[in-house]
């Protein structure tokens, strides 16, 4: 049997969200929150929602727990750049029925100061009243200096 894997996920990833089909071989869970505090915030010419690796700031996050095999994992490493850009480290989440479960996330490991003057957010969607809708793109993002450069928004 196949190793499985917890992930939460809190952006594009999210069911009816742009990046979804990543997770298309995944199972969901639930929807869940994060026991611990992080900015949440949209920023890039992207629109790109980024969890920023500074605990203690911002909101409990909101998004969803999904079960996944190792070839998800890795397709999702790959996506996420890990751990070059966003570091894949376990954290703990409260489910809708109050049970409390460990799972992956990537969180934004380096960032520029002025990302965390930046409006944070609970929960994030494309399409949400932050008129801030995802942009895909097929740009080279692999260097963190390369989201750093355009982490400032509109």
């Amino acid at each position: 049997m196949d190793q499985s894997y917890m992930v939460f996920v809190y952006g594009t990833l999210k069911r009816n969200q742009p990046n979804h089909h990543y997770l298309s071989s995944a199972k969901f869970i639930t929807e869940a929150t994060c026991c611990e505090k992080f900015p949440l915030v949209i920023a890039s010419k992207y629109n790109i929602p980024f969890a920023i690796k500074k605990p203690g700031s911002g909101f409990r996050i909101k998004g969803e727990l999904f079960a996944i095999d190792e070839e998800t994992l890795a397709k999702l490493d790959e996506l996420e750049n890990h751990p070059t850009l966003y570091v894949r480290q376990v954290q703990s989440f409260e489910t809708t029925d109050g049970k409390i479960v460990e799972a992956w996330v990537y969180l934004l490991q380096e960032y520029k100061p002025e990302m965390l003057e930046l409006e944070f957010y609970e929960s994030y969607s494309s399409e949400g009243k932050h008129g801030k809708q995802y942009v895909a793109s097929d740009d080279d993002l692999t260097k963190p200096q390369d989201i750093m450069d355009v982490s400032r928004t509109n």
